[in-house]
């Protein structure tokens, strides 16, 4: 998907105004436009004009060759090729109007009325033929010109992409938003999922988490939240413990899907030494539908976790008693990861408290698990402090920027 897709260009280069006709006509009434056209020129330029008003292209074309070779000066030059262009335009000819359109831009002799949008239609054409050098030049000069339409901007974000500028580009893909937002519209989904897909292709971890989360505030659904989830997930490699912080963000926006990510998640947790939270898991797939009744892999886990939950739990109040004395909050983070994957959120929440009191532990973890431990409780701006606490910066930052968007959603209420 491109973005030039989205879009189509077209110009206002009707030739029967009675101002053009009399610009050609050998005797030039005092309403007619301003333009320097020799007798030469007018001699010429005559035949071709009628022949289009009939409908006679064939004529047309074949008096066009005494008309380019009398024009001479800017305004000449630019009705031969204005000319050449209403041919190609009616003959559905797209080379040849790309051609036309150039030989309007360069003769120097557009008015200024119309040179922005012309500066647009050659970039098009430009980048069409694949020069996008040549087709930056010409936007940009469009853009100069006062051509500061979304068109512009998504060409101009294509051909640097084209020409591995990402950064740049992406700048432009913003401009076409902000453009498109100033016109009263709302810009496409199909942009923030250009944009998030060439960071991604890219490897700018930080630009994709950008743009995953400017798609899903612009367009909050169960399927974006997936779809960008999994794109800043895969975007780069990341520890088990910010896997399983993504899969829980997950799992809050209802983007879990099929059997693969509840036995992932599930996976994920028995291998952190969380059977509560692995056997909660696999029990929302099959109580959900989400994982078939005759799942092996996920019943397989359940099983797992449900043998060890019980001595697991038993155990949580010794613990809960050694974190109170301990001299790190090492054992209170430790115990409150537990809590939280039974849903004990009260208790996880006041021991991830200690731990951070406690010092000697990532904070940013805690502050980030405390986060989700009071939405769980539905302390949600209690929450929102612990996610903005969170280091923009460090490893949790782009999930809790996650988290902050979504609690700012109507499905978080």
């Amino acid at each position: 998907m491109k973005l030039v897709s989205t879009f189509a260009l077209g110009l206002a280069l009707t030739m029967g105004s009675a101002g053009f006709s009399a610009a050609v006509a050998k005797e030039k009434p005092a309403a007619a436009p301003s333009l320097q056209l020799s007798k030469e020129f007018r001699a010429a330029a005559g035949p071709v004009q009628e022949a289009i008003k009939a409908n006679n292209l064939p004529d047309a074309l074949s008096k066009m060759p005494a008309a380019d070779a009398a024009a001479k000066s800017p305004d000449e030059l630019f009705l031969a090729a204005q000319f050449r262009y209403q041919i190609a335009t009616t003959q559905k000819d797209a080379a040849a109007q790309a051609k036309a359109i150039d030989a309007m831009v360069s003769s120097g002799g557009a008015p200024a009325s119309l040179a922005p949008q012309l500066n647009l239609a050659a970039g098009n054409s430009a980048y069409q033929a694949g020069n996008y050098p040549r087709a930056v030049q010409l936007l940009n000069e469009a853009q100069r010109l006062g051509n500061k339409t979304p068109d512009v901007y998504l060409l101009l974000a294509e051909a640097n992409f084209k020409m591995n500028q990402i950064p740049a580009g992406l700048g432009f893909v913003q401009q076409a938003i902000t453009a498109q937002e100033a016109a009263g519209q709302k810009a496409p989904r199909e942009w923030y999922a250009r944009a998030a897909s060439v960071a991604y292709k890219a490897k700018l971890t930080g630009e994709t988490s950008k743009w995953t989360r400017a798609q899903l505030k612009a367009y909050p659904s169960a399927d974006n939240w997936r779809s960008a989830l999994v794109i800043y997930r895969d975007s780069a490699t990341r520890d088990f413990g910010t896997n399983l912080d993504i899969f829980r963000l997950m799992r809050a926006t209802k983007s879990l899907a099929g059997e693969r990510d509840y036995y992932e998640y599930s996976a994920l947790a028995m291998d952190h030494g969380l059977p509560g939270e692995a056997k909660s898991v696999a029990d929302e797939g099959f109580a959900t539908s989400a994982v078939p009744a005759g799942s092996k892999a996920v019943t397989e886990i359940r099983t797992m976790a449900g043998g060890k939950t019980a001595g697991d739990r038993a155990s949580l109040a010794a613990s809960e008693r050694t974190a109170g004395s301990a001299a790190t909050g090492k054992v209170a983070l430790s115990t409150a990861d537990a809590y939280l994957g039974y849903g004990d959120n009260d208790k996880a929440i006041a021991l991830y408290k200690t731990a951070l009191t406690k010092g000697g532990i990532d904070t940013d973890t805690a502050n980030t698990h405390l986060g989700v431990a009071l939405f769980r409780a539905g302390q949600k701006d209690a929450a929102r402090a612990a996610f903005t606490a969170v280091n923009a910066n460090g490893t949790r930052g782009d999930i809790a920027a996650f988290w902050l968007l979504y609690l700012d959603q109507p499905a978080a209420a």
